[in-house]
């Protein structure tokens, strides 16, 4: 049974009395707890309706820090990035200058391959930088570095199976596919015939055009005469293209592969084609699926018209390898003949072609008297029999001088060109030749016998968004790195060219004029770093990197200031106020207990006496 005790009189009031003390107890306790800490309250249910605000505020301020030390590593990654590649622009830079001094004797600059590989070897170790443990320039592949050492990459690695060949054997295997067995860079001098003439003629012997659309010279147009000398077109050999005629298989949808292609200027371009059932207008990196081989065949070839030339070859990393067939291209040929005795002065221009698009000439003229040897005359004989001997004598002297010099150096320039630009993606190897054939082709599988000198991330993707680093609540900033993006290929590819030559052709180093075609191919090739996309242009983009992190931590800062006021605001106790209300709350405390004493000692008899 449940009772309820009687209310007396003067209960209330006794009850009301001992809360109102217990509750200044509380405030002077809960005062001097905020005088000794600063704080409004221990936990934020104390803090009331600030807590929200209070929460939200050291949320932010929580993610500013994080911002911040994330900041802090990009800048130095940044900023090791930018200086890598201003080294990188500067070595070019001086190399170019160096070469552009060495063209003119007088200022008695030389360029010597040793100072080409020193340059080499700058560049290879500023784009092995890392920070924290982190490689820069290996996109996402950071834990490794992106590119192998310069002895590695000129004269291959023996130790691994299969041993990897290097950029040394490479460019002695194009010089020699390019110079051909009879020394004059794949073009052919027939006999002289009974009418005082003999043909000039590309390789005769490719009977599919496959090895001339990337070997050798190609002769650019009817040779210019002068005189009683002549040049007539051979109507049956009009250097006509060679084509695709065939693919063992249609490329299936994902499969991968590399076409070469030769343009309208005489220059080659590679394409990494992927096979798609959906191929974008205009695209050069997707290839339609097609139900049969031919018809495979046939669209190779009209993508290669889109990009305005034919294909010189194919390339594919998959199993089984795509292998390409070539057909119906015919050499060009020009027969050069006299119709008199030439008089003195008279001359013929022969035009020749290279597989980088630049041209070459040889001109010979007419003399009495000529010099051993020379590659510029050719002697006028006691009757025409005889000068047309010696004016064909005198080409075949022209044309292998012309093919140990340009062509020599325009070899060592494309192997070096093709070699940086390969990748460890499938089928993105360095191109290798095949010598099994009568002529040489290069060959339709990706070889896994060479160098790849770049082992990053190598996906066609942009590479500053490779890595990146939230430096807002809003803000990524794009800072990532590839070693092989194509400035940087064009500057090693200028490097290694010129310091690779004499160790691929020591017999060459004489030659009379290879130097000068190579100082003059590499000078064009290390300005190549400079076009756009340049070098300059990536070290921008680690400048504007820079400039925005550095822009992200000032707001952040500003940032922080406000929130850290807000909070402040909501958390901590003026310490003024909370002394004076201590004060005035122990005032009332200390009077409250005085009254409450006095009237504890009331009573009957205290009250009447």
């Amino acid at each position: 049974m449940t009772t309820i005790s009687p209310f007396a009189a003067g209960t209330y009031v006794n009850t009301r009395s001992t809360s109102q003390l217990l509750s200044l107890k509380g405030q002077l306790d809960t005062l001097s707890t905020q005088l000794s800490t600063g704080r409004t309250a221990e936990t934020y249910a104390g803090l009331g309706a600030g807590r929200s605000t209070s929460l939200t505020a050291r949320g932010t301020l929580s993610a500013l820090d994080g911002y911040d030390a994330g900041i802090a590593s990009a800048q130095t990654r940044v900023t090791l990035a930018s200086t890598s590649l201003q080294q990188i622009a500067k070595l070019t830079a001086d190399l170019r200058g160096g070469i552009a001094s060495n063209l003119q004797p007088a200022t008695g600059t030389t360029v010597t391959p040793q100072l080409a590989q020193a340059n080499l070897d700058g560049a290879l170790d500023a784009l092995n930088q890392n920070a924290a443990g982190q490689y820069l320039f290996g996109g996402r592949a950071t834990d490794a570095a992106p590119v192998k050492s310069t002895d590695v990459i000129l004269n291959g690695d023996k130790t691994t199976t299969p041993p990897q060949d290097g950029l040394v054997t490479l460019v002695a295997e194009q010089k020699a596919a390019d110079l051909g067995t009879g020394g004059l860079g794949r073009l052919q001098l027939g006999a002289v015939s009974a009418g005082n003439a003999f043909q000039l003629s590309e390789d005769q012997g490719d009977a599919t055009g496959e090895t001339r659309a990337n070997f050798g010279f190609r002769i650019a147009g009817k040779p210019a005469t002068t005189g009683a000398i002549t040049a007539t077109v051979d109507p049956a050999h009009t250097g006509l293209p060679a084509t695709v005629t065939g693919l063992d298989h249609a490329p299936m949808a994902g499969e991968s592969f590399r076409v070469t292609v030769n343009l309208a200027d005489g220059s080659q371009k590679s394409y990494d084609l992927t096979a798609s059932s959906t191929v974008p207008a205009g695209s050069t990196t997707a290839f339609g699926v097609f139900a049969t081989p031919a018809a495979a065949a046939a669209g190779l070839n009209a993508f290669a018209i889109a990009q305005g030339g034919t294909v010189a070859s194919v390339q594919s990393g998959n199993t089984p390898a795509l292998n390409a067939t070539f057909g119906n291209g015919t050499y060009a040929a020009y027969d050069i003949g006299l119709s008199g005795q030439p008089a003195a002065g008279d001359s013929i221009t022969v035009q020749l072609a290279l597989h980088d698009g630049s041209t070459t000439s040889v001109t010979l003229t007419a003399g009495a008297s000529v010099s051993t040897g020379s590659t510029t005359t050719f002697a006028i004989g006691a009757d025409v029999a005889t000068t047309t001997a010696n004016l064909k004598a005198a080409l075949g002297t022209a044309l292998a001088a012309a093919a140990a010099g340009p062509l020599s150096a325009s070899s060592t320039t494309r192997a070096s060109e093709d070699f940086f630009s390969a990748s460890n993606a499938s089928g993105q190897a360095p191109k290798r030749i095949d010598t099994t054939g009568a002529t040489p082709t290069y060959k339709d599988a990706a070889s896994t016998s060479t160098v790849i000198w770049y082992q990053g991330d190598a996906a066609n993707t942009d590479p500053r968004a490779t890595a990146s680093i939230r430096a807002g609540a809003n803000l990524d900033v794009a800072i990532g790195a590839r070693a092989n993006e194509v400035p940087i290929q064009k500057a090693l590819a200028g490097f290694a060219a010129l310091a690779v030559d004499g160790l691929a052709d020591p017999k060459a180093t004489t030659t009379p004029g290879r130097l000068a075609a190579l100082s003059s191919k590499t000078y064009d090739l290390l300005g190549k770093a400079s076009n756009d996309p340049s070098l300059v242009a990536i070290a921008t983009d680690f400048g504007l990197a820079a400039s925005t992190l550095t822009s992200a931590k000032s707001q952040n800062a500003a940032t922080r200031l406000t929130l850290q006021n807000v909070v402040d605001g909501v958390e901590s106790a003026p310490i003024q106020e909370v002394a004076a209300k201590l004060l005035e709350v122990q005032n009332r405390l200390q009077a409250s207990y005085q009254i409450t004493s006095s009237l504890s000692k009331l009573s009957l008899v205290n009250y009447m006496s």
